[in-house]
């Protein structure tokens, strides 16, 4: 039996249901389902004022509404109270047996109460990620509250991440103190495709093989081709010798809200004032292109970057928080 098929998650009235089986046009979907699932996700967030899911997870759920092509080892869940779209959840399942599942789930506020269709849209993404053989189930709750954490905890979920997001009003007052480079360094824009591979340095350094590691040119590029890249918003700290020792990654999420989106020094750059600098160079450049807000997430672990981004004035707006939970045996 197939759970993408013939098998829904239930907890009192509300049910959870896969919405695309198989890969691309060999497969099935709900095309329906998944149109109610894009119109929840886009009240929801409208209602919270934040994204509910991340930005990886609405481009596979767009994707799959435009071209009825599935990504590969993701599946999407919808659950319902009645005929009522009450949440969503979606899931990359590991290529390799026993390694980790990791998945977004989003619970719409204007139905209660949440705690069920947490519950249903956990134990859907469990059933996909135990019958593809996981060993280990990750789901992200963006904008978490201490409900929905207890809710998860109450299921045998712990606490692996917790990022918090923070914030601040622009322009940063003239009264606050500027932060200029170190003497050598000029912080400047970044050159199309001249200055990616040691951007990419910068980035593998900065995170090794760590949660936010992985960074190579092709996945650079990936996220460089997105829409809403731009160099202009991609600032480099270089030395005398023209190496590259930090970078700031800035988004602009609306015309008046940007976004820290990364900022990372390189371990030869660190300990000389270097993330400091990018930071109000950055900060200075939204500003200049008309943004009035700024958002960041940082890891709550991370003590040096929350003592950086606190020092700057940002406070924490909310918490997105990943929980886990080891999955028994595996499916055959």
């Amino acid at each position: 039996m197939r759970l993408h098929d013939d098998i829904a998650a239930e907890r009192g009235d509300v049910v959870g249901r896969v919405l695309s089986g198989g890969d691309g046009h060999d497969g099935w979907t709900d095309t329906a389902a998944v149109e109610d699932a894009i119109a929840l996700l886009d009240a929801a967030e409208a209602s919270a004022l934040v994204p509910l899911v991340d930005e990886a997870e609405r481009h596979r759920l767009r994707a799959l509404h435009t071209t009825d092509e599935r990504a590969a080892h993701w599946h999407p869940v919808l659950a319902r109270r009645g005929e009522v779209a009450v949440g969503y959840a979606g899931v990359v399942l590991p290529h390799t047996p026993g390694l980790t599942a990791v998945g977004d789930v989003a619970v719409s506020r204007e139905h209660t109460p949440c705690g069920p269709v947490l519950s249903v849209l956990l134990a859907s993404l469990e059933g996909l990620a135990w019958q593809h053989a996981a060993g280990r189930l990750q789901v992200w709750i963006r904008h978490a509250t201490a409900e929905d954490v207890s809710c998860a905890t109450d299921e045998g979920y712990g606490i692996d991440r917790r990022l918090a997001v923070l914030g601040r009003h622009l322009p940063v007052p003239v009264a606050e103190p500027s932060a200029p480079p170190p003497a050598g360094i000029t912080i400047r824009a970044a050159r199309p495709d001249l200055d990616d591979e040691g951007i990419v340095a910068v980035l593998a350094a900065a995170y090794g093989a760590g949660p936010d590691g992985g960074w190579d040119l092709p996945r650079f590029r990936e996220r460089a081709a997105l829409d809403w890249f731009r160099h202009e918003d991609l600032l480099v700290a270089v030395d005398e010798v023209g190496r590259i020792l930090g970078m700031h990654w800035l988004k602009r999420r609306s015309a008046t809200v940007g976004e820290v989106y990364n900022l990372a020094i390189h371990p030869d750059g660190q300990g000389a004032g270097l993330g400091g600098a990018l930071l109000h160079a950055g900060l200075a450049h939204l500003t200049d292109v008309g943004c009035d807000e700024v958002l960041l997430w940082v890891d709550r672990a991370n003590e040096r970057a929350v003592r950086l981004y606190t020092s700057q004035g940002l406070t924490t707006r909310w918490e997105d928080v990943a929980l886990g939970r080891t999955l028994r045996g595996s499916a055959r």
